[in-house]
């Protein structure tokens, strides 16, 4: 007879196959935007829907946290070496770790050879690589434990315009080009990544164009009130489309697997399905 733990278990299965299913349909939703909309330049571009290639304008500049360079967007993000027990308690692993994240962005023009157009990234989805990269020893776990709440708090609190308020740790940032094959890891050592964007990077831009004449050109591009799918990248669309592809796939890969299990033991736990 079935217990409230199989429910539990079958339901648990459903839900997260169904969910992971459906996050699938969004981002197919969100490839064929990004494939069915041309590339337009910017002096003839319509209003609406729109896909841009530019280089990067801007009259204000922010920096970045770390490498203190001058940007229209950075992301931060720092990962930490940890320690942590296995769920049966009788091991240790060992990986790193993502423990604080951030970015910031100003508005900036997207321009080609024909004309420029404001682009204001506000609830944009920026998929940027990362420029920098630095390595900081740790003091180990207590260390740790006592350095990273202060380190994120300062990183939230970071003014872009005054990159002198930020002061990391007493310890200095050690670019990861000059630290061979990071020996000697131990736990505590930290990881610090600036994703960035810069003048004159060239980028992809898929989002809304509207008129607005309180801007330079009379345009603008922003996140649409119908259609959302705002992607700014210094990728290109090839790259932007092979990943959402591949991250499609997986979504309907496992979540077929996950939501066609826990159907098969909702319906073996009622008793339709032979328990084998």
């Amino acid at each position: 007879m079935a217990t409230s733990e199989d429910y539990l278990m079958a339901a648990a299965f459903t839900l997260i196959g169904g969910f992971v299913f459906f996050l699938g349909f969004f981002k197919w939703r969100k490839l064929r935007v990004i494939r069915d909309i041309p590339r337009s330049k910017i002096r003839s571009m319509a209003m609406g829907v729109v896909e841009i290639h530019g280089n990067v304008e801007a009259d204000q500049l922010i920096r970045s946290p770390f490498s203190k360079t001058e940007c229209v967007y950075y992301k931060w993000q720092i990962k930490e070496y940890r320690q942590s027990s296995s769920s049966s308690g009788k091991g240790t692993s060992r990986k790193w770790e993502e423990v604080g994240s951030g970015e910031s962005h100003v508005p900036f023009f997207a321009k080609d050879d024909t004309g420029k157009a404001l682009v204001e990234p506000d609830k944009a989805e920026f998929v940027v690589s990362y420029k920098n990269a630095f390595y900081q020893k740790g003091e180990g776990l207590i260390g740790s434990l006592k350095a990273i709440p202060k380190i994120i708090e300062a990183l939230k609190n970071f003014d872009p315009q005054d990159p002198g308020s930020l002061n990391i740790d007493d310890s200095d940032l050690v670019p990861m080009s000059e630290r061979q094959g990071l020996q000697s890891i131990r736990i505590g050592d930290r990881k610090y990544y600036e994703y960035i964007i810069e003048p004159d990077d060239n980028l992809f831009v898929l989002g809304t164009a509207a008129a607005d004449p309180t801007t330079p050109d009379g345009v603008v591009i922003r996140r649409g009130k119908n259609e959302k799918t705002f992607i700014i990248s210094d990728k290109g669309e090839k790259a932007v489309l092979a990943s959402l592809k591949k991250t499609v796939r997986t979504c309907f890969i496992f979540g077929g697997i996950f939501l066609a299990a826990g159907i098969v033991i909702l319906l073996m736990n009622l008793g339709i399905i032979p328990e084998g």
